[in-house]
């Protein structure tokens, strides 16, 4: 027995175009879709190029420095005329006395008197010798005593002491023969005003004990560094 579909069951004759419906409208799909995501694209890359900054090469302008004159100098401290001449020594250097920071106008005198030498009983040599049998020496109490007298006599200079000038004064000096103090002169100095103050004090010295060689008395060249120390 045959068996016969009927006309509204039988669906091949329709079977075609709803194929070819379907892949018209697959295409359609695939199309937008394309389209859809390279629009997509697009808008991406308009973004990005968007948010890049570009920097334009800025010329920088050239600055003009005004020149600044230097400072003037300040003024130099008072010198004193009576600057000490500075000679060569090739004689050993006794122990420095130093001496406090204290403005001109300080500190107390004491009143010393002078031994008087007889020089018919210590003739003078012409040259200072500087190796001798006796050194020559303070007359009271030798160092300690010249250390006490240059602690009393000495005034640091006020200008020295306001701008904080120390240091050692290297002085050299002459006891001759009668213990007197001449030709006193600095090897090596700090400034004048020390310097001189320095000098000043040496030549004031009271008579010392003189200096022996072969049993008389005869001048010697005497060194002492004198230290000014705030």
């Amino acid at each position: 027995m045959e068996i016969k579909k009927s006309p509204a069951a039988d669906l091949e004759p329709h079977r075609t175009t709803r194929l070819l419906v379907g892949f018209v409208v697959a295409l359609a799909v695939l199309f937008v879709a394309l389209e859809w995501t390279e629009q997509d694209d697009i808008d991406s890359m308009d973004a990005l190029l968007s948010d890049l900054v570009f920097e334009e090469e800025l010329e920088v302008p050239l600055v003009e420095h005004p020149i600044v004159p230097l400072p003037v100098p300040a003024k130099p401290l008072p010198v004193v005329e009576d600057k000490p001449t500075v000679v060569e020594n090739d004689a050993a250097e006794d122990s420095p006395v130093e001496f406090s920071a204290e403005p001109l106008g300080s500190g107390g005198e004491e009143r010393i008197e002078e031994d008087v030498y007889d020089l018919k009983k210590y003739p003078a040599s012409e040259e200072p010798f500087v190796v001798v049998d006796i050194l020559p020496e303070f007359p009271w109490d030798g160092q300690k005593g010249l250390m006490r007298y240059l602690t009393q006599h000495i005034h640091y200079p006020q200008a020295a002491w306001e701008h904080h000038i120390q240091g050692a004064v290297l002085c050299q000096f002459v006891v001759n023969a009668d213990g007197s103090i001449t030709d006193v002169q600095v090897l090596q100095g700090i400034h004048p005003l020390l310097d001189s103050e320095a000098v000043r004090v040496l030549r004031g010295m009271p008579r010392w004990k003189p200096g022996m060689r072969g049993g008389k008395a005869v001048r010697v060249r005497y060194t002492l560094p004198v230290v000014f120390q705030l």
